[in-house]
């Protein structure tokens, strides 16, 4: 092989390594995972986090949250086949707004259930959910919204993995944004593995990743280890997040508290931006929801991210619960 080549190949290897070290949460990682994907957790987690009783009440037609609007629209879908539904869990004074495509695969009443599973600690930095259909079957969270493509609806891994950005992200954790700190590189860096070929698309998503684990280490009778015989190889990892998790109030863990914080909704908008739902040439309003939080909820404030770059794995129906 040239020199150059080699020195080249060396240089891309140091710049990388460089980046690691560094704490780069965008950067992507190179140790080995120890599984292929952590499906095999389903069965204990959906055992362990029940859900949560909710009533569903869909929203007067023509109107919109435009954080949903935005996402249909990028999406090259029509909001126009969007339901929009507050949905009130037991476990918070106000009420989640869900939009739903007509088209999309899995029943609501189901994606209203698996979502009701999360935790509200964790639950309450998200601001909707958005079940869109795709046939690639793939999901991201933006600015705290779930997007989620043709997204069996009972996948709970997916749900935890998706609110576990906003963990991260909108630093739910005391110590700020967890994969960017020293302390979370500091640990990694001890350890020989990530958990799946996922979490190697960099620290963001191995973060997200490990906060599965960590829910299902913290909640299941025996623990990560219990079914997993290489649990130590990434131990330092899932083990960080479970003290944060611990430290901010037990965020991941089912204890029938309510909620004491959420994002705000995003901005009620018109569905076909106002060329429509015409009184007496005069929009109709009186029928706009009401889409405040309620009394004593504290105002979480909101981050602009977006993981729609590296949440790009597919969630194929073949592959459910292989290990």
């Amino acid at each position: 092989m040239p020199p150059s080549i080699t020195l080249a190949s060396l240089g891309i290897g140091f710049l990388a390594a460089l980046a690691q070290a560094q704490g780069d949460p965008t950067a992507k990682l190179d140790k080995p995972p120890i599984v292929d994907n952590l499906d095999y957790l389903q069965e204990g987690l959906l055992k362990n986090f029940p859900s949560t009783t909710a009533n569903t009440d869909p929203w007067s037609p023509g109107w919109i949250p435009k954080d949903c609007k935005d996402i249909v629209k990028e999406a090259k879908l029509d909001p126009a086949d969007i339901t929009t539904y507050n949905v009130k869990y037991d476990d918070c004074n106000t009420a989640w707004v869900l939009c739903y495509h007509k088209d999309n695969p899995a029943p609501f009443q189901n994606v209203v259930e698996t979502f009701g599973r999360v935790p509200v600690g964790a639950r309450q930095f998200v601001r909707h959910v958005i079940a869109l259909p795709d046939n690639t079957g793939h999901a991201f969270n933006a600015d705290g919204n779930l997007a989620m493509f043709d997204i069996d609806a009972d996948i709970l891994t997916v749900y935890l993995h998706e609110t576990g950005h906003s963990l991260d992200l909108q630093d739910a954790f005391n110590g700020g944004q967890l994969s960017s700190s020293k302390k979370w590189w500091d640990e990694y860096n001890q350890d020989p593995n990530i958990p799946d070929p996922y979490a190697g698309s960099n620290a963001i998503e191995d973060v997200a990743q490990n906060i599965v684990i960590a829910a299902y280490d913290t909640v299941v009778p025996g623990g990560y280890a219990a079914i997993e015989p290489r649990a130590g190889d990434i131990f330092r990892q899932y083990a960080t997040v479970i003290a944060w998790q611990h430290e901010a109030g037990d965020l991941l863990v089912p204890r029938g508290e309510q909620c004491r914080h959420r994002l705000e909704n995003s901005e009620t908008v018109p569905v076909d931006g106002g060329r429509s739902r015409l009184r007496r040439g005069v929009r109709a309003r009186e029928d706009k929801p009401d889409t405040s939080l309620g009394e004593g909820i504290e105002v979480i404030p909101r981050k602009k991210f977006n993981t729609g770059q590296s949440c790009s794995r597919t969630y194929g129906k073949a592959d459910k619960h292989r290990h």
